[in-house]
């Protein structure tokens, strides 16, 4: 067995075994040999004079040796009262996924993790037990003693004139992955409580590696990689789009195109998704050195990632450095310092709405990519008409720069002083600084078919920049005593802590180059704002902590905590918050009478918890009422800027949790389950006021008048779930070997009350198009999609007289009219769509708007089989999520048959006509905002997928090998990610997750850039 460390008791002398299990160490005669390996039981040898001693070690049944941090200390796995979830290195090895939060999804229970985005460097959506805000709901990342928040940073600058775009990237996508040596998820309000206000949604304790004691060792550890689209829409080819815009031309009474008079002799035509879509490279390389002494240990790293993107305009590239350093400098003094170093480089390309794919969709086949000149082709433009398709995706995705540079440094120094043999002192100063400069750069531009005039053109170039910085500083005391006596220990922590964060973001913008295209400078610009809005502000908060474990011989544990926080964020007698939290525990199986099951179940701990913590996120001063500068007359002036709230104050939330630890079967099986009740409320969030109080937008979108509303406390959010994993060890021979892991998520979200209010309101906006999507209301979940039910297409004269004495009013107009004349706009006819009267009332309106389903999952799931046999092993690894739904908003375009010149799904062919009188499928109709496109279930699909996540086939080279190149071990292995999904979703991907981690904008597929398939060769080698 590989990597058993093997010491000399009471010496120095320290090996680690080679990768056929072999050592060599010098020991006396007369001493003892201790052999430890994670996951296994320690055993003692004693050497007896021998020269050979062989060793089997045990699988630890009780993981009793594993330590777990639990926030400001660790705690060995089995003294654990609280929830917490572990994943090692191990867990997480030569997985192609350029951020650690990519890396858990379907790894722990309890936790579900959506990818927003498939783009390069984007951001990802973390819920712990849940969703508990209506805002973001991310977890709270402490990197070795440095807070990180994770809500999605940087800006991602889209083109104008689009919305619902996902602008947010990840803040994790700076921290190398291959650093990572351990995560603890604090998952219970119990264990995450002394985190206080910062722990809302769950803490994620990410330990970086370290180096051992012993000789040097350099690793390198690197893969290469392609990626290429899993899926491609069945869209229209050029034949069958003729026949559509003739049949819709007859429809929408307007001349044929003559160049379609006879469709079947059309070639296939352009397929878009082929010009924008491509094969793209993927590698990653990381260089490390590490060591130490019995008073020493240091590592070091350096490492480089680059991905391109599947999608034409899009890459990331980050450069990264890591180190970490540990002293014992006195007998009474240990000091440390890790830090962080890293850079990013990224093309963010066009967002999701309008971007890329969604052009690349609904271009016509009959425009070329390229002119015969080698210029961008574009629709061809009739004489004093509009051009006969839309714009070029692949000129989008190439001449529109986009781009991101992002910078981060952050560290902890710390140091510990002994004062007597049960007490500690430690210090703690860490930091986090980050710089970004992003910029969109819109060039000049004109390009159309040829022989004819341009179909679009762009004369003025556009620079937007945003240059950002933000700080974050702490510092933290905290005394360490522990104690044990007869069958009692006791371990307490008390301390104090103080940090400051700040931000500044210099918006820039100009037009009109000198240099025209060519230098991308505001320098160069002749137009520049006349303003610059600067956004610039900061926050601290001082808090104290305290903490008490007592253990009664290895069965009765008890746990109790508190923290209270005093934040900025709030006015004076309103910004002290106090969250307590408490856990206990019983070893059942270590009871007497539970010695006869102990072969069939045996490490049986039962656990409860109650805890509280808070939120305080809210933008400064909100509390009072600021001001805000304004152009007039006479020079600039100043008025009120907000609605003032001096009463706001925490936002709370309150967990209830139950579980139990057990293993079967001599330790073959490991299991745990909880069950628990989270109930958050006091939310923070600005209260909606009608504009006849406030003010609100003027016919140019802005109004300097107005003012903002006040942030309330408000409203109250339930989660309910159980969650459980199970660890089996299926085969254990000396060559073969079978593990399985299995985790699984349930979660139910309800709304308890808005304290009044009827609903929270979510829109989104398609090209012209712009649909009420999700509403919050008492009883439902967060972002419930809210709408009509289609009771089908009208295909019946009989039909027809039930509308014209039960009025259909679904556009909030006027009610539809029964009529065949083109004339009349808002009309109903064969082949258009009737919705359900669900209220009962006679007629079709906007109280019959109804819920339509959940976006989030009933449950997720995960399946891990590991298997090695001798020198090879081979994981593979299945991630699952059941129930919720998704609005395929794309389809609102992709199917709507409502335009000319867009491209259409080749199903839309098979709409309702008279010769064609059982489709489903409505009859085209002119105008986006139509009545067979109102928000309904039309395009609501189910987002249920079982995605095979990955495969990975190791070879490990035999010691005898490796050492003829100065190696001690080498690995090669060979995996393939996201190599199926089995799923009813007729999109590209169904995990399409939410706008910018908004959870009240959900599962909304506007052109979401779909997650790749990658291939990869790697190898793992130290020297």
């Amino acid at each position: 067995m590989p990597g058993v460390t093997v010491t000399v008791k009471n010496s120095k002398a320290v090996v680690t075994t080679d990768i056929n299990g072999r050592y060599t160490i010098n020991a006396p005669a007369t001493g003892t040999l201790d052999f430890t390996s994670v996951g296994m039981e320690t055993q003692e040898i004693s050497v007896s004079g021998r020269t050979l001693i062989n060793v089997t070690l045990k699988i630890s049944t009780t993981n009793l040796a594993n330590v777990v941090v639990i926030g400001y200390g660790t705690q060995k796995r089995g003294d654990v009262n609280g929830a917490i979830a572990s994943i090692t290195s191990a867990d997480i090895a030569d997985l192609p996924q350029p951020s650690i939060d990519q890396m858990l999804q379907g790894k722990v229970a309890g936790v579900t993790i959506t990818q927003n985005s498939g783009e390069p460097g984007s951001a990802t959506s973390v819920h712990i037990r849940g969703i508990t805000a209506f805002g973001s709901s991310e977890p709270l990342y402490v990197i070795d003693g440095v807070e990180i928040s994770g809500n999605s940073r940087g800006t991602q600058l889209t083109s104008p004139g689009s919305a619902n775009q996902e602008t947010g990237v990840s803040p994790l996508a700076l921290i190398n992955p291959n650093d990572i040596a351990s995560i603890d998820i604090l998952k219970d309000a119990s264990a995450a409580a002394i985190y206080g206000s910062r722990a809302a949604n769950g803490v994620v304790i990410i330990t970086t590696k370290r180096g051992k004691s012993g000789e040097a060792h350099v690793n390198y550890d690197g893969y290469v990689g392609v990626q290429q689209q899993g899926k491609f829409l069945d869209m229209m080819s050029l034949p069958q789009y003729a026949a559509l815009e003739n049949q819709l031309a007859v429809d929408f009474r307007v001349q044929p195109r003559p160049e379609f008079a006879n469709p079947s002799i059309l070639g296939p035509g352009t397929d878009w998704q082929k010009a924008v879509f491509q094969n793209a490279t993927e590698q990653s390389h990381n260089l490390s050195v590490s060591g130490g002494t019995d008073k020493s240990d240091y590592y070091i790293s350096a490492g480089y990632f680059k991905q391109d993107g599947t999608v034409l305009g899009f890459n990331f590239d980050r450069y990264t450095i890591h180190g970490a350093i540990n002293s014992q400098a006195k007998p009474w003094l240990k000091i440390g310092t890790t830090f962080n170093g890293s850079r990013s480089d990224q093309n963010v390309g066009l967002g999701n709405n309008t971007g890329i794919i969604y052009n690349a969709l609904l271009a016509a086949p009959d425009q070329a990519v390229y002119n015969a000149d080698g210029s961008f082709a574009g629709p061809f433009v009739p004489v004093g008409a509009l051009p006969e398709g839309g714009p070029n995706p692949v000129q989008q995705a190439l001449n529109i720069t986009n781009t991101l540079n992002r910078n981060e440094v952050n560290g902890n120094f710390y140091a510990e002083i002994k004062f007597f043999k049960d007490l500690t002192l430690r210090s703690e100063v860490s930091g986090d600084f980050n710089w970004s400069n992003a910029q969109t750069f819109n060039p000049t531009y004109s390009y159309g078919a040829t022989g004819s005039a341009y179909a679009f053109t762009n004369a003025t170039a556009s620079l937007n920049r945003l240059i950002a910085n933000s700080t974050y500083w702490s510092w933290k005391e905290y005394f360490n005593y522990t104690h044990t006596w007869g069958k009692s220990n006791l371990t307490a922590l008390a301390g104090r802590e103080v940090w400051e964060s700040g931000y500044d973001n210099v918006p820039l913008s100009g037009t009109n180059f000198i240099a025209g295209n060519n230098v991308q400078s505001i320098a160069l610009a002749n137009s520049v704002a006349a303003t610059i809005p600067e956004n610039k502000g900061s926050s601290s908060m001082e808090s104290y902590l305290a903490r008490v474990i007592y253990t009664f011989n290895n069965k009765y544990s008890i746990t109790a905590n508190i923290r209270s926080d005093k934040s900025s964020n709030f006015a004076v007698g309103h910004q002290t918050g106090y969250f307590p939290g408490a856990s206990a525990s019983w070893r059942l199986s270590d009871e007497p009478f539970m010695a006869g099951i102990k072969r069939v179940a045996d490490n049986i701990k039962i656990r409860a918890s109650y805890g509280t913590v808070g939120n305080s996120s809210v933008p400064q001063y909100v509390y009072g009422a600021s001001l805000k500068a304004v152009s007039t007359a006479f020079g600039t002036g100043f008025i009120v800027n907000n609605v003032a709230n001096p009463n706001l104050t925490w936002q709370t939330s309150i967990q209830k949790d139950a579980g139990v630890d057990f293993s079967l079967f001599n330790g073959r099986i490991d299991a745990t389950a909880d069950y628990y009740i989270k109930t958050s409320n006091h939310f923070l969030f600005q209260q909606p006021l009608p504009n006849f109080l406030v003010g609100g937008g003027n016919e140019y979108g802005d109004n300097p008048a107005g003012i903002a509303p006040p942030y309330i406390n408000a409203g109250e959010i339930e989660n309910r779930g159980i969650e459980f994993s199970i660890n089996s060890r299926n085969i254990v021979g000396k060559d073969f070997k079978w593990n399985t892991t299995l985790t699984f998520t349930h979660y139910t979200n309800t709304v308890v009350s808005l304290n009044g209010a009827p609903a929270i309101n979510e829109s989104i906006n398609t090209a012209y198009i712009s649909l009420t999507a999700t509403k919050t209301v008492v009883g439902y979940p967060l972002g419930e999609f809210f709408g009509y039910k289609v009771q089908g297409v009208v295909k019946t004269q009989a039909q027809l007289q039930y509308l014209a004495t039960h009025p259909q009013n679904v556009t909030g107009t006027t009610p539809q009219t029964v009529t065949n004349d083109p004339n009349v706009s808002n009309s109903i006819w064969l082949g258009d769509l009737q919705y359900q009267d669900t209220n009962h009332d006679g007629k079709v309106d906007v109280n019959d708007q109804v819920p339509l389903g959940n976006p989030n999952p009933d449950f997720t799931y995960g399946v891990t089989n590991n298997f090695s046999y001798k020198q090879f092993d081979l994981s593979v690894f299945f991630y699952g999520s059941y129930g919720g739904k998704i609005l395929d908003a794309l389809e609102y375009e992709t199917a709507g048959l409502s335009s000319l010149y867009q491209n259409q799904l080749a199903s839309s062919a098979n709409f309702w006509s008279p010769a064609n009188p059982n489709s489903n499928i409505p009859a085209p109709r002119s105008g986006l905002g139509n009545p067979n496109l109102v928000m309904s279930d039309r395009f609501l699909e189910s987002a249920s997928f079982l995605r095979l996540q990955n495969v990975r086939l190791g070879y490990n080279l035999p010691a005898k090998w490796a050492k003829h190149v100065a190696m001690n071990t080498l690995k090669v292995y060979v995996s393939g990610q996201n190599l199926f999904v089995i799923t009813k979703y007729p999109g590209l991907d169904p995990e399409v997750g939410s706008f910018n981690q908004n959870p009240l904008l959900s599962n909304i597929d506007l052109g979401r850039y779909p997650s790749p398939r990658v291939f990869t060769f790697g190898i793992n080698a130290q020297f």
